[in-house]
């Protein structure tokens, strides 16, 4: 393959979370919140820190970001389920730390929310037992009303706090609040409502928003390197069409690839409409996300449509999916109600995207 430049029609963008942790009080709530998640984040140019998403009653979330962080608000945006971010408020963490040596949690966090109120959260696990961590989808996406992307999360080495030789504390104000039990055991182990991820893998593929699409250089083997992800390219009649997205990472890259190839924007332009399939693929045994696409030509203009048909299909056999599930229901079929509209201009390949919910049996099929 000679070498050569093509545009990349789709943003896909790693977020900084590298560990999570919820902590759910739903059955005891405070006046204000019912949950508290529980972010380390490191990464570049962020720094390194904590954020806690404090799950408001009305479903919206709060966002404490630790004041070392260099964090945007659309940072917090674009990681945020629920109904969507309310309020944002940096602050200062008289503690924070997250913490699993030799299978155990050790994770916690003191400030002061945004009614001045001190906030003390920990647990620690002192149980020598084994438990076997699992890969787990949390329905980020289910309640946005006004999606800005595809959230992915991945929650690898997934588990639940113990009850057992674990220390657990909650309080907010002064007010001791109990944190829920889990209603099953898991690994014959009785467990808290804590769940918790060692390594969370946190992306939103195409972001909503006008920017110009990247430009990259392509080698004699097909493959681009962006400014975050890889690319493959394939040629025919000497025009590069968009293969594979690879979304780097350090133990779990994402893989986003296109059946047939994503068409050059030079085809595009002879009008002719254009059909394929993709499958964002995660690696372990998180399972896959099947998407179909559409382009046609209008007036010096592709407009590309983007649909996912199919639920999350995740491997079989996994018996605590089940459990999981009955208290997060819908965890997989709301995929199949975001849809994405991109426009781009041919003439200098600036692009807006705007996504949407849609009911997904009266959808108009691609």
């Amino acid at each position: 393959m000679k070498k050569g430049k093509a545009y990349v029609p789709f943003r896909f963008k790693m977020r900084p979370i590298k560990k999570m942790a919820m902590f759910h009080f739903h059955k005891n709530p405070d006046t204000e919140y019912e949950a508290f998640e529980f972010h380390y984040i490191d990464g570049e140019p962020y720094g390194k820190g904590f954020r806690v998403l404090a799950w408001r009653t009305d479903g919206y979330r709060d966002s404490y970001v630790q004041d070392t962080l260099n964090l945007t608000e659309e940072e917090d945006i674009f990681s945020i389920g629920g109904k969507g971010l309310k309020e944002r408020h940096v602050v200062p963490f008289d503690e924070a730390y997250f913490e699993h040596v030799d299978g155990q949690l050790n994770a916690g966090f003191v400030f002061n929310d945004k009614l001045d109120r001190r906030t003390v959260m920990y647990v620690d696990e002192r149980i020598d037992k084994d438990s076997t961590p699992l890969t787990w989808l949390p329905s980020v996406g289910n309640h946005l009303a006004e999606p800005h992307s595809m959230p992915l999360f991945f929650l690898y080495n997934f588990d639940f706090a113990r009850k057992r030789d674990t220390d657990i504390f909650l309080s907010i104000d002064g007010e001791m609040i109990d944190v829920d039990p889990f209603a099953f055991p898991k690994d014959f182990q009785a467990r808290y409502y804590v769940e918790f991820s060692t390594n969370t893998v946190v992306s939103n593929f195409n972001e909503a928003g006008r920017y110009t699409l990247e430009h990259v250089e392509i080698d004699e083997n097909g493959i681009a390197e962006g400014d975050e992800n890889t690319y493959l390219y394939e040629t025919s009649n000497d025009l590069y069409k968009l293969k594979k997205i690879t979304v780097n990472h350090d133990t779990h890259p994402i893989d986003l690839e296109f059946e047939p190839a994503f068409p050059n924007h030079r085809e595009v332009m002879d009008a002719k409409p254009m059909y394929g399939e993709f499958k964002i693929r995660p690696t372990g045994d998180a399972g896959t996300l099947k998407g179909k696409y559409n382009v046609v030509y209008q007036q010096g203009k592709a407009i590309i449509n983007l649909s996912f048909p199919d639920s999350w299909n995740t491997p079989k056999g996994a018996n605590l999916e089940r459990v999981v599930n009955s208290m997060t229901p819908n965890i997989k079929s709301w995929y199949r109600t975001y849809q994405c509209t991109q426009i781009v201009n041919l003439e200098d390949m600036d692009t807006t995207i705007r996504w949407k919910r849609v009911d997904p049996d009266r959808r108009t099929r691609y």
